[in-house]
């Protein structure tokens, strides 16, 4: 079995985003590989874990994506803080494998930013990476790509659990864990009225944990009061942001101007939606169009308007608009060259946290390696980009952790989905329900 069939067998997909399935970017040629350790968003302590623990699988999968890829070079992108991290991988770099150490700024860890700064390379608007020779793949994918060579599948996520929970750490969570589980083993909630916020606090979302669990995409568990100022921007509703923005704008262009995307030369402006917005006209079609070119990292409502406006609200609802019309953004043959006061407008992550109002809770949280022991799990089929899983198991089956009990259907990009504990499954629909019974 070669590297993309055992990477697909395993169900590996991308473990730092929105769960591409790793199989279909690995199979790619490039010349560079880059490991992702940059840890994006504030307050995650996950890959620091990762690259702590598992520092021998993040460098062999870097070095069978290389081989795979004909890279020539591997760079592992790790915060030039992470002292410890830093320790961890420099004996087991190479000669083509070299470290990268970044400042403390956010996005860093966006696919597109992090291959500026380790190649000086602009991703075309609209484009990926790869298309400039660049892979790049977060340093937990590289790990399960490390095992699944081996032949261990994807049952298991790391978590970083904080906020106002009683035990915050970072944890090693079977997937199909039930959020409101992971908040009891936790020590449950400081106060008693609170929202949760899955993922980190500039692009996650509130949840309702009852009804949430942990996939393979899940970096982060944080309760907020209610009346904390992120929650509660995270609680406004679409029309409050539209009224807000046609009496309080005022073209400042901050929005614009410390834009990641605009910042390394693309067309985005955000202003310029805030504008269509405001005068209440009918938008240009370029202003509509380049919304697909927002990553919807949060810098513009959440760190530069300083009125807390939303144009990433508004250009996600185009986005939205436009995707169920079928419209997609046309690339432009373009020659691209980064702002000239980039390097000067970088987010600070100790700034932003204050002004998202969550600096107290960036705590350092106790590492916790051991994989937790639960008694049920609902394991989504859906958890990646591309087409659901098809069920392959039934009702009654006995099932041993690492079994198959999804398959991707054929001809589709998919991820494969695996039974995260031993048990027996007693419901099959949009999950697969598992209970350990003896």
């Amino acid at each position: 079995m070669n590297l993309v069939e055992a990477v697909q067998s395993a169900g590996v997909v991308g473990a730092g985003g929105a769960g591409f399935p790793t199989h279909a970017k690995i199979g790619a040629s490039v010349d560079c590989v880059l490991a992702n350790g940059a840890e994006c968003e504030p307050l995650l302590h996950s890959d620091q874990f990762i690259i702590l623990e598992r520092a021998n699988e993040v460098v062999d999968g870097l070095k069978s994506v290389m081989q795979n890829t004909g890279a020539k070079t591997g760079v592992i992108c790790i915060k030039e803080k992470n002292l410890a991290g830093a320790k961890a991988l420099e004996p087991l770099l190479q000669k083509n494998i070299s470290l990268l150490k970044l400042k403390d700024f956010y996005p860093a860890g966006d696919e597109q930013i992090l291959t500026y700064e380790a190649t000086g390379r602009i991703t075309p608007e609209g484009g990926i990476p790869l298309e400039v020779g660049v892979l790049v793949q977060n340093v937990a994918t590289l790990a399960n790509i490390a095992r699944a060579e081996k032949g261990e599948a994807v049952t298991t996520k790391t978590v970083t659990v904080g906020g106002e929970i009683k035990n915050p750490g970072i944890h090693q969570i079977p997937i199909g864990t039930s959020l409101a589980d992971v908040i009891s083993v936790c020590g449950g909630s400081l106060i008693e009225d609170y929202v949760a916020l899955l993922n980190g606090p500039m692009m996650g979302r509130l949840v309702d944990p009852s009804n949430e669990v942990v996939t393979k995409t899940t970096s982060g568990l944080f309760l907020l009061p209610r009346d904390n100022p992120l929650a509660t921007r995270f609680l406004r509703q679409l029309p409050a942001d539209i009224r807000l923005s046609r009496g309080a704008c005022e073209q400042c262009r901050y929005c614009t101007d410390f834009c990641p995307r605009y910042l390394q030369g693309h067309s985005l402006k955000p202003h310029m939606i805030m504008r269509v917005m405001n005068e209440q006209r009918e938008p240009e079609v370029a202003t509509v169009t380049d919304s697909f070119l927002c990553c919807e990292c949060g810098v513009c409502d959440l760190f530069a308007c300083p009125l807390a406006l939303s144009p990433r609200r508004f250009f996600r609802e185009f986005k939205s608009t436009l995707s169920k019309r079928g419209i997609r953004y046309a690339k432009k043959a373009k020659a691209y060259e980064a702002d000239v006061y980039r390097e000067f407008r970088r987010v600070p992550k100790d700034k932003l946290l204050r002004r998202i109002g969550v600096s107290q809770y960036n705590v350092a949280p106790e590492f916790h390696g051991k994989l937790w022991d639960v008694d049920s799990v609902e394991i989504p089929l859906s958890m990646h980009i591309g087409s659901a899983s098809e069920a392959v198991v039934s009702v009654g089956d006995k099932v041993k952790r690492g079994q198959l009990v999804g398959k991707i259907p054929d001809g589709k990009l998919g991820a494969s989905v695996h039974a995260s504990i031993a048990g027996t499954v007693t419901k099959v629909n949009v999950r697969v329900r598992i209970e350990r019974r003896s």
